[in-house]
């Protein structure tokens, strides 16, 4: 139990999944157990037969200057234990904070109702209710409230919303994601309240969570095109740092049917680099992704620098999940777009049993 609440954090952000002392779903190789139909709005709802489970929002708003502000609000639930992070980028003011949170599962404490989405700690919140997600986290003096409208219906990841990293029998996850939903904020300020739209993504994962032999991190990216299509895709890494055949992504067209992605024909290159003044993990700070039989080109560069989350009151994580900006081409036409990224691994506080690879020395 205690490896899987230092993974918790990152895994659920990442989309990657978690070990646990104890999973307690579990097939032969190869055969995950899988519901007999996975129905909405049930299986937005929490599944206590899963080791792990997170829901994972993510999103960019506006305000009427046309500041651009990124949001992330997650949920973890490992067996009896709740978690969560709150992190907010001002990109116009250079800012960036973050929250967490842990509890057990206690009445009126922390909580994750079987059935239907409604997920609290203390007194952050989401439920959904009618198709509209209702979120609300805050801090001293500070408070979010989010109404979020599906602009399109549930995408399943993998076959059949099995997403495997690994070939190990519990090295899976159940991956379900909204990739665009219509956002409208209020923001509660100290000296002044704040209204902002734009749009945000949800992920909901759970399954038994184990990770496998030699995972070292991962780079996970939700992106949102002007086009009015999205991609989700993660590169996986082993201890070469290079990506292993589980890693992965879906297209999802403005109109249309999802298209998987082989990591076979991705393109990926890191462009910067970041060295964390916190932590001294260096981290990629831009990327150029590439997947040439959608004909689809991306160049993708972070809003601020220092987006380092350091979670060591709750899952003992250290990661960078930030707002990004996204320009390029997909069939022929130029897009740009948003993104959020998630890294994970560079900062050795992610996968048990391996250093940090990445972090630059004190002179």
């Amino acid at each position: 139990m205690r490896n899987a609440v230092r993974w918790a954090g990152s895994a659920a952000i990442a989309s990657i999944a978690l070990v646990s002392s104890s999973p307690r779903e579990s097939t032969a190789i190869g055969a995950p157990t899988a519901p007999p139909s996975v129905s909405f709005p049930r299986d937005h709802g929490s599944h206590p037969d899963a080791a792990v489970e997170w829901w994972y929002y993510t999103g960019h708003l506006t305000d009427a200057a046309e500041n651009v502000c990124g949001f992330q609000l997650t949920f973890f639930r490992v067996g009896e234990l709740h978690l969560a992070h709150l992190a907010w980028t001002d990109s116009s003011a250079g800012t960036f904070f973050y929250e967490e949170k842990a509890h057990l599962g206690l009445p009126g404490i922390a909580s994750a109702q079987v059935g239907r989405l409604a997920v609290s700690n203390e007194d952050w919140s989401a439920e959904e209710t009618g198709g509209v997600h209702r979120l609300r986290a805050g801090r001293r003096n500070w408070e979010l409230r989010l109404t979020l409208r599906p602009a399109k219906p549930p995408v399943l990841h993998g076959s059949e919303g099995i997403s495997r990293k690994g070939s190990g029998e519990d090295e899976y996850s159940h991956y379900v994601s909204i990739t665009r939903l219509e956002a409208v904020a209020q923001l509660r300020q100290p000296d002044r309240r704040r209204e902002l739209t734009g749009t945000a993504w949800f992920d909901h994962e759970w399954g038994p969570g184990a990770l496998p032999a030699g995972a070292q991190g991962w780079d996970w990216f939700g992106v949102q095109l002007s086009d009015g299509s999205d991609l989700m895709l993660y590169r996986l890494r082993g201890t070469d740092g290079r990506a292993t055949p589980f890693s992965a992504g879906t297209l999802v067209p403005e109109k249309g049917p999802p298209v998987p992605i082989r990591w076979s024909d991705v393109r990926f290159s890191e462009t910067k680099t970041w060295v964390s003044p916190h932590t001294r993990a260096r981290y990629p700070a831009g990327w150029e992704i590439a997947v040439p039989s959608l004909d689809l080109r991306l160049a993708i560069a972070p809003l601020l620098s220092d987006q380092e989350l350091i979670t060591e009151k709750s899952t003992g994580v250290t990661y960078w999940e930030g707002a990004c900006r996204v320009a390029g081409s997909r069939a022929g036409r130029a897009v740009t777009g948003r993104a959020y990224a998630e890294l994970t691994g560079y900062a050795g506080r992610d996968v048990p049993g391996f250093p940090a690879t990445n972090r630059v020395e004190e002179p």
